[in-house]
């Protein structure tokens, strides 16, 4: 049971249709500042090829930044002078037929359009970038648990996991982004004050971080647990809230990245070493930011989903027990009624002590005597259960109701197996 209480409302439903992965699902809480550790001890080399392989999927959008900047600087071959980057001249017959004012303010117009439609190619762009993030935060996660990872494999495996949540992620921040260089050249083409375009990139600022938290949380989630499409959204959107000063952590931690690629940037500018901030980014800044994510993810699904999940196993578990010993009591009946022979139970093989046996005093069991805390035969198999997985079962339900009288409260459900028991038993 979960050391959070029962929650209710909202809460409660986070996570409510999850079906584990794999074993992590439901691992320990890890503290956010020692999970983020764990992701990088032991594993920079690894980092370093899991960047490599991201890079590919980040290609597109660097090709069409390369492209971006062949434009700009021949814009002013095809279209007059712009007040956005200074290149360019005002065309002699533009402005011997609307004046020199009117050919400008063209300019300014037709090289806002033009840019326009350049930045919106980077939000497809950074949508198939996102599927690469995805199956970095999928291996980032194996890693921080200390699983063994054969690099390329779990990277792919990673990428089939999570493309649908990474693709909507990348397009979410992409658009986001969008907006805010939209918002900044609107405000250049029509000449409006300096307080209201602090504010509006403000707001466009926090909203890129609010998608970017609720993108992790949709890529964490599909790496974690087999849920519904909607449920994922749902639930990615109540994280992104309930979970929010430890998400304002993640998010610090990215701005600290993103501010370092600035001050590297303007530091080795005009220099030789001008392509170490993007080196820096591609192969470290990107890691450091998906490990921040998924660190504080793991910590929110330790509190919310994983103690709800766990009790859901363990009532499915006794129920299937039971089931499974009820059609084997009913198969019993239906062969005595049929005159067919009903096989025995086997019995459980009785220990032995060699040193009693090498000295000829026999064993309680083979005296004949029974045992008072000798174990009830467990059904070899029916419907697919093995006489292990039904004692298994077993050992759960005992658990389970053990833990109820210790408490001495009522523990949901799960100890009152009354309805599961045997008629007549």
């Amino acid at each position: 049971m979960s050391d959070e209480g029962v929650k209710t409302g909202i809460l409660s439903k986070i996570g409510g249709g999850a079906i584990r992965r794999d074993e992590y699902s439901t691992a320990d809480r890890i503290g956010c500042f020692d999970a983020f550790k764990l992701m990088w001890t032991g594993n920079f080399t690894k980092m370093l090829f899991v960047s490599l392989l991201t890079l590919i999927f980040i290609a597109p959008a660097i090709a069409w930044v390369i492209v971006q900047s062949v434009i700009g600087v021949n814009v002013g071959l095809s279209v007059p002078y712009n007040m956005f980057d200074g290149v360019g001249y005002p065309g002699p017959g533009i402005v011997g037929e609307y004046g020199l004012n009117a050919a400008l303010e063209l300019g300014n117009l037709m090289y806002y359009r033009a840019a326009m439609l350049q930045y919106s190619v980077l939000i497809p762009c950074a949508g198939v970038a996102g599927v690469g993030i995805a199956a970095m935060a999928y291996v980032a996660r194996l890693f921080m648990y200390g699983s063994e990872v054969k690099i390329v494999r779990t990277y792919f495996r990673g990428v089939v996991t999570n493309w649908a949540a990474g693709l909507i992620g990348g397009l979410l921040c992409g658009a986001a982004t969008f907006l805010l260089i939209f918002t900044n050249h609107t405000f250049t083409l029509n000449g409006w004050g300096m307080a209201g375009r602090v504010f509006a990139i403000i707001a466009c600022a926090l909203l890129i971080m609010i998608l970017a938290v609720y993108s992790s949380y949709l890529i964490t989630l599909s790496s974690s647990y087999k849920m519904g499409f909607f449920h994922k959204l749902r639930d990615a959107a109540t994280l992104t809230f309930v979970y929010f000063p430890r998400n304002f952590i993640a998010c610090l931690v990215a701005a600290a990245v993103i501010g370092a690629l600035i001050l590297l940037n303007l530091m080795f500018a005009s220099s030789s070493m001008s392509m170490l901030p993007w080196v820096v980014m591609f192969f470290v800044g990107f890691y450091a930011i998906v490990s921040a994510f998924v660190a504080v993810s793991q910590s929110a699904f330790a509190k919310y989903i994983a103690g709800g999940l766990a009790e859901r196993e363990t009532k499915l578990r006794n129920e299937q027990y039971y089931a499974a010993k009820r059609e084997l009591k009913l198969k019993q009946k239906a062969a005595a009624a049929a005159g067919e022979a009903v096989p025995a139970k086997k019995q459980p093989a009785h220990y032995v002590n060699p040193k009693k046996k090498k000295s000829g005093k026999g064993s309680e069991s083979e005296s004949g005597a029974v045992r008072s805390d000798e174990k009830q035969p467990v059904p070899e198999h029916v419907k697919g259960y093995t006489a292990k997985e039904l004692e298994k079962m077993e050992e759960d339900r005992r658990k389970v109701a053990e833990l109820a009288a210790q408490e001495k409260t009522e523990a949901s459900g799960l100890e009152d197996l009354s309805a599961y028991e045997d008629d007549g038993e």
